[in-house]
């Protein structure tokens, strides 16, 4: 999405039509709007909000100018519209469009109360709204029907995403900060496209599974059951495990904000104590990685031979047992009585010896039938021992590998606690200073409240696993009853094709979300660095929170803005490059950043090193900056600049400015 052109029509203090082209350029891609506070920057970005997604994010839910309101007479109409001309790639090419939001306001009173005038205009406007685009000869237009502008509009660029495009210097510091940022990477870089082609195939199998008839077999009919039960058991446990794990990162914040609050306290001994007991934190996060890794490599290990841990007591009783039977024969192991007998039947050996009754070779074959099974024990006594014996052999170290990993959780849950009883002892200390104890006691009612989440979140990943595997043992013996008619042979055969697709799905969209959170974290760290001029490292999680490495005081403003900037000037540039485009899939986008004051929280420094980045990761660059801003940022943005454009507001005949009648020049 490139935007070419914004016009506005009596809309707020823009007075009359005002028009704004924006620059194009590939080199020069950085349009700027100056004017002093209170001018109408921030309009200028509402604008935007409000013809695309029909917010209004003004006190003031009326639009239409005051100036031309206050000139209305009881049944006069005034339109107020914003039109925002922009260009957009899909898989039919690039279109240029023109989305139009139009209000007619009319005048149903006009009275004068306590001095003031008072125009009364009519609560819900007609609107209207229209969108158009240019065919591939640049001169036909073509309108989009009006119940489908709303899913154009959000599908060349989602509402859900747009605060990170249309955004003011006031919420710029709080982008990075929020909890869940996976949901904007996810569209920002197209991976929910393969996240709706997944639940797509997910509710055809299921469909699919449900259409099954079962009515001949009782078993079948107890698996489908089952497997209509364990699904909407599993749902529930989804949900518990992710309001568990919302509450564990809301208390783990919680504590977080308290560790801060203690780390200021004027009390030496609260200070060093809070020290001590924070380094003792982190000594038990790693322990209990360590543990849950051990525990995960104990489960594997016994998981490989099972069988071994349960039958290698009744295997030993019973060689046991057998070593005091003397009635053994020795035989040819695997053979038995039926195969002799079908050798003398056949009248021929396996070697090509003729076996006539009375031969000798005969006499030997019957000989040797007479020590083998079923007639003769031994040789089934001697067949077992063998067989248990090598057994045995292979599975020696077994337990002794199952010992030895228990003995280091074991260990491991042993060092915790004694790093528990230290970091008790340390708050013990945290006793000196009124305000730093009861700061105290809410941090460890937080992390208990943690912990208590973290037990809740997981026994809910038990029970999904649990659940998950009865519905594929249902399945399974669902699919072994579907064979049995013509429609359900078919119906296993499209489950069987819906499920590679989704397995094909499933592996696709890992391997590209995993290519974009280490592009991203990458990219996250160069332009931070590039950005603040101090030295610190950022790491991005499975949600995409940005955090940092070794903050442990309160982020100032400031500091919260460059992230942001750091972060969603990462974003732009992996979009811009099309990271995620191979023959398979086309998935990169385009976008443009427009901003209002983007540098109110941000220092000179930062401003310099900011305006040397943006150009260079986003297509387009708007924004609308204060006067005193732009004498900073001008220095190294200047040379990117293609359009430029001054906001004033018409004098009186007193030399006062009106703040109604704003124009752009």
């Amino acid at each position: 999405m490139i935007i070419h052109k914004l016009e506005m029509y009596n809309f707020r203090q823009y007075i009359d039509l005002q028009e704004v082209a924006f620059s194009t350029d590939s080199k020069k891609n950085v349009t700027v709007l100056i004017g002093v506070n209170t001018s109408g920057k921030t309009t200028i970005i509402r604008a935007f909000e409000w013809c695309l997604y029909g917010k209004n994010g003004f006190e003031d839910p009326i639009l239409l100018n005051s100036e031309v309101r206050d000139n209305m007479n009881v049944g006069d109409s005034q339109d107020v519209w914003v039109a925002v001309t922009f260009s957009h790639e899909d898989s039919n090419g690039q279109k240029k469009y023109t989305l139009k939001r139009k209000l007619t306001y009319m005048c149903n009173e006009r009275t004068k109360s306590e001095g003031k005038l008072v125009i009364g205009l009519n609560k819900k406007p007609e609107e209207d709204l229209s969108l158009t685009y240019l065919q591939a000869d640049g001169q036909t237009k073509t309108a989009i029907r009006r119940e489908n502008i709303s899913e154009s509009i959000d599908r060349i660029l989602p509402r859900d995403l747009s605060d990170y495009f249309f955004f003011g210097g006031e919420r710029i510091s709080g982008i990075a900060n929020r909890t869940d940022l996976s949901k904007a990477v996810r569209g920002l870089m197209r991976l929910d496209v393969l996240e709706n082609a997944r639940d797509h195939i997910k509710e055809a199998l299921k469909k699919f599974s449900s259409n099954i008839d079962t009515s001949g077999d009782s078993k079948a009919q107890a698996a489908q059951a089952s497997l209509e039960t364990a699904k909407k058991k599993l749902q529930q446990y989804i949900e518990a495990r992710d309001n568990a794990e919302a509450e564990m990162e809301y208390y783990q914040q919680k504590e977080n904000e308290f560790n801060i609050e203690l780390s200021k306290s004027n009390v030496e001994q609260v200070k060093k104590a809070n020290a001590e007991r924070d380094r003792i934190a982190k000594a038990i996060t790693k322990e209990e990685a360590r543990l849950e890794n051990d525990i995960r490599l104990y489960v594997d290990l016994f998981n490989r031979r099972p069988y071994a841990f349960f039958g290698m007591p009744a295997i030993k009783k019973s060689l046991e047992i057998l070593q005091n039977i003397n009635d053994q024969v020795e035989c040819v192991p695997g053979m038995n009585q039926d195969s002799i007998d079908y050798l003398i039947k056949r009248g021929t050996c396996i070697c090509g010896t003729h076996l006539d009754p009375g031969s000798q070779p005969y006499g030997f074959v019957m000989q040797e039938r007479r020590k083998l099974p079923p007639e003769t024990i031994g040789a089934v006594v001697m067949n077992y021992k063998n067989k248990a014996e090598g057994y045995l052999s292979g599975s020696e170290s077994f337990f002794d590998e199952l010992d030895e990993k228990y003995k280091e959780i074991r260990s491991i849950q042993r060092r915790i606690g004694e790093l528990q009883d230290e970091a008790e002892e340390q708050s013990k200390l945290i006793i000196d200073d009124t305000d730093a104890k009861a700061i105290e006691g809410k941090r460890k009612d937080a992390r208990t409240k943690y912990l208590e989440a973290k037990s809740d979140y997981d026994q809910a990943v038990r029970n999904i696993g649990g659940c998950e595997s009865d519905i594929r043992n249902c399945e399974d013996a669902i699919a072994k009853y579907a064979k049995s008619s013509t429609k359900n042979r078919h119906l296993v055969r499209y489950i069987t094709y819906a499920t590679l697709v989704q397995d094909w799905l499933t592996e696709t969209y890992q391997e590209k979300e995993m290519k974009v959170r280490t592009e991203l974290q990458q990219r996250v760290n160069e332009n931070f660095a590039k950005m603040y001029h101090g030295e610190r490292s950022i790491s991005i999680d499975d949600k995409y929170r940005v955090r940092y490495a070794d903050v442990t005081t309160e982020e100032s403003d400031g500091l919260k803005a460059v992230k942001s900037f750091a972060f969603i000037a990462s974003l732009v540039s992996m979009a811009k490059d099309r990271i995620l485009d191979d023959e398979e899939m086309q998935l990169g986008q385009v976008y443009p950043l427009v901003m209002d004051a983007p540098f109110s929280n941000v220092d000179e420094i930062h401003i310099d090193n900011i305006c040397k980045i943006l150009p260079k990761t986003a297509n387009q660059v708007i924004m609308a900056v204060m006067q005193k801003d732009w004498e900073y940022a001008s220095i190294n943005l200047g040379q990117f600049v293609g359009q430029s454009y001054t906001i004033t507001k018409d004098k009186n005949a007193d030399g006062k400015e009106i703040d109604t009648a704003t124009h752009i020049r």
